[in-house]
């Protein structure tokens, strides 16, 4: 069903997320399935409003930084100057206000409004977010389209712990892509990343995605 990934790390890495999976949850889900047609990831509030804290903290922090940091310290043309590297460390910190500013106000403000959810259904994947007036398609694709179920690691450094990016490639002709302005012109391929926002872990979804699609291709 899928290539096995060229990176030795990514694909070992990824054997390991598939071996920690939730049996007890997949098989719920595949319950569901067969139940109700359809079942629904909505998004992870709890997780949201910690993603927005953190953020917060994090501006706060850089805030009381720049307050107790003398501007005669990172100016140039100051007799204070603290030198260069001082100067370049606060543009970092400049940059970082801008970067978890931006994120705190999105998991503040916007996430928990448009509270995005998927869907895995007999037809096949669709993401969505609420807007007024009701929700909007995303993305979406049938079961036929859709080529690879895969995922990819984002390695991080120190404490934080690597993520997993549960990624959806689908033929172009056969996907949806929701476009804020005119018609979206898909590729051949189009490659689609399920939102780690969702209540469920992206090694459950990467597993059950593959055994439903497996099961539809089996069918086919």
């Amino acid at each position: 069903m899928r290539t096995p990934p060229h990176n030795p790390r990514q694909s070992a890495d990824l054997q390991k997320e598939i071996a920690k999976a939730d049996r007890r949850r997949i098989d719920q889900w595949h319950a569901a399935m067969r139940r109700d047609g359809r079942v629904v990831l909505r998004t992870n509030l709890v997780k949201i409003f910690a993603l927005a804290l953190v953020s917060w903290l994090f501006v706060g922090a850089i805030i009381l930084t720049f307050t107790v940091t003398p501007a005669s310290t990172w100016n140039p043309m100051s007799p204070g100057f603290g030198g260069w590297p001082v100067f370049f460390l606060l543009a970092v910190f400049a940059i970082g206000l801008a970067l978890f500013g931006v994120g705190a106000l999105l998991w503040t403000f916007v996430f928990p409004v448009v509270r995005p959810q998927f869907v895995v259904s007999r037809w096949g994947v669709e993401s969505s977010c609420w807007k007024p007036g009701g929700r909007v398609r995303q993305f979406a694709t049938p079961w036929s389209g859709i080529v690879d179920i895969g995922g990819e690691f984002q390695w991080r450094k120190g404490m934080l712990p690597d993520a997993l990016v549960v990624t959806i490639t689908a033929r172009g002709v056969t996907a949806h892509r929701n476009a804020l302005i005119g018609n979206v012109r898909l590729p051949e391929l189009v490659t689609y990343r399920v939102s780690r926002e969702l209540k469920a872990k992206p090694r459950d979804v990467l597993v059950f995605l593959r055994e439903v699609h497996v099961a539809h291709t089996a069918h086919r």
